[in-house]
């Protein structure tokens, strides 16, 4: 009776591979291992069909336990170690710079300058130890701005200059424009002027004036009669 009894590690093993559709292991790719003592056919019970041979399966590369052991204990000792120094290693900062605008600061400046203040606020998000911590800085830029100031728009009227009225366009307060001034003492026509000449009390010039200077026109007398034409430019 012991020579009949077979070691089952022992004994030869053939694998094979169900054909028929309609089987599940078949649509499942279960390589059977069969005893060489026995039929080579499925043993799926609603199946029996006969397998096609194949090579055994591949045997996985287990890891000893010994190993798998020792490297969950390094990972818990890696935590211990992380925990009591306080988590001092660097995590990664992520951090928004947004602008916000304020409003000019109403400070008594020229009125070619405005001053405009920027106020930065930078916010860090700082992940460390499954916590997130939000911090914000609050940092203040002041922009001063220069503008050339443009003069005023010329507009027509009269302006006693002492010397002269002058009837026009007059710009700041000084003609500015074509029109004509009439002289009220003996006084130079223009500082500019190379032939320096002197317009009498009653002389009138039409002509064109640059900021109150003049570009070029016609001298009359108190009589009407032309004296001379002056011709300085810019």
């Amino acid at each position: 009776m012991a020579s009949e009894r077979r070691n089952p590690s022992r004994e030869r093993m053939r694998y094979g591979i169900c054909l028929n559709d309609e089987c599940e292991m078949c649509r499942n790719k279960t390589i059977q291992k069969i005893p060489m003592r026995k039929d080579f056919v499925c043993q799926n019970p609603d199946c029996g069909k006969e397998l096609r041979e194949c090579p055994p399966p591949k045997k996985q590369n287990k890891m000893p336990l010994y190993i798998a052991g020792a490297l969950v204990a390094l990972c818990v000792l890696g935590g211990g170690m992380y925990a009591l120094s306080g988590g001092s290693e660097e995590q990664p900062t992520v951090t928004t710079d947004s602008v916000v605008k304020s409003a000019p600061v109403d400070t008594a400046v020229a009125a070619s300058t405005s001053i405009k203040t920027d106020t930065v606020v930078v916010r860090d998000t700082i992940v460390q130890n499954n916590t997130t911590t939000i911090s914000e800085k609050t940092s203040t830029k002041t922009v001063v701005n220069t503008v050339s100031s443009k003069p005023k728009a010329a507009t027509f009227g009269s302006v006693n200059l002492g010397y002269a009225k002058f009837v026009g366009p007059v710009s700041n307060g000084v003609p500015n424009g074509q029109g004509r001034m009439t002289f009220t003492t003996s006084h130079q026509i223009d500082s500019r002027d190379v032939k320096a000449r002197i317009a009498d009390a009653g002389d009138y010039v039409i002509g064109e004036w640059k900021d109150g200077k003049l570009v070029h026109g016609k001298w009359y007398g108190s009589d009407n009669n032309v004296k001379g034409s002056i011709m300085i430019g810019l």
